[in-house]
């Protein structure tokens, strides 16, 4: 949500894809994290060639969709991203599909990221929200105020996450005990 920010200020004369194209990635980077996880629970139980097959796959497919439209005049630059996104989606289902044949079980999926998903909604719209309010109060154009209304905006997104995370309780004391330290913080956190 923060992508033309992000862009502006950190590359200010970069050219007006960019955000576009962070965007696409911002979307690809959630299956991208659903694939890590999926590989986890597959090289876990023993069955640590189904990653690559999905792996295989999934470059192929993201080749294939990035030679197609990346030809596409209307398309053009933005066929990575989609050809990324793309990609990494195929993966994820594909490992789904092993998960649920290979192992006999059928995750939950809105346990599993229903709540995390409803979190970042959250946070996301906070962003985008502080952002816009900042932006219109201090008719941030140059990039220090484009900074600042940014570096506000992440701030608030990472408030309203941690109290999403805590109050919808997607976060456990057993998951805090997985990290160092996790059990004092889950103590003072009241989980």
């Amino acid at each position: 949500v923060l992508a033309y920010a992000i862009v502006n200020v950190l590359y200010p004369n970069s050219h007006e894809s960019g955000p576009g194209l962070l965007r696409i990635m911002g979307i690809a980077s959630f299956f991208v994290c659903v694939v890590l996880m999926e590989n986890a629970v597959l090289q876990a139980s023993g069955k640590e060639k189904l990653p690559m097959i999905a792996l295989i796959s999934g470059s192929l497919l993201k080749m294939l969709i990035n030679w197609i439209i990346i030809a596409i005049p209307g398309v053009n630059i933005y066929g990575a991203p989609i050809g990324t996104l793309c990609g990494y989606l195929f993966m994820a289902l594909l490992n789904f599909y092993f998960i649920r044949h290979y192992l006999g079980q059928s995750p939950n999926l809105f346990r599993v990221l229903g709540k995390p998903f409803l979190c970042s909604a959250a946070m996301g719209l906070a962003a985008l929200g502080v952002y816009s309010i900042l932006t219109g109060l201090l008719h941030a154009q140059s990039r220090i105020a484009m900074l600042l209304c940014m570096a506000l905006s992440i701030l608030a997104a990472v408030a309203v996450y941690i109290f999403a995370v805590l109050k919808s309780r997607t976060v456990t004391k057993e998951d805090m005990s997985l990290i160092p330290g996790g059990e004092k913080l889950a103590r003072l956190l009241r989980l």
